[in-house]
């Protein structure tokens, strides 16, 4: 009775497994991320949600926890200025942690995040 209780739990946890590594899976292929992705002539003085945070977001974000996308969500990314505002903090929370991209994409730069870090500090402008 034992055996068949553990046997079971064990059937349990592949199936949970699997079904993680499905929710973290990536559509289509995966691409390399660049050494950081702050566009030349963009500062902690001079970034916006134009100039640098739409990008960020659009390339490296919106494909999992946008529409469609492969990720179990806790906020729905429109990619829209008002969306990244009201999600702001925690995006930027969440890259400075380094708990997101997931594997296998690289980590965001220290450059990446200090510019995020000053959006945010600069009022989330446009």
């Amino acid at each position: 009775m034992k055996s068949v209780i553990c046997m079971r739990y064990s059937h349990y946890y592949v199936i949970c497994f699997l079904l993680l590594l499905a929710g973290c899976s990536k559509k289509g292929d995966v691409t390399v991320s660049p050494a950081n992705f702050v566009p030349d002539g963009v500062t902690d003085t001079s970034v916006t949600y134009t100039n640098y945070v739409h990008n960020v977001i659009k390339n490296n974000c919106s494909t999992c926890h946008g529409k469609g996308g492969s990720a179990v969500q806790f906020w729905y990314n429109t990619n829209t200025y008002e969306n990244a505002v009201e999600y702001g903090t925690r995006i930027m929370e969440t890259i400075v942690e380094n708990s997101m991209p997931p594997a296998p994409r690289k980590p965001f730069s220290d450059a990446d995040k200090q510019l995020l870090k000053a959006w945010i500090k600069r009022g989330s402008p446009e």
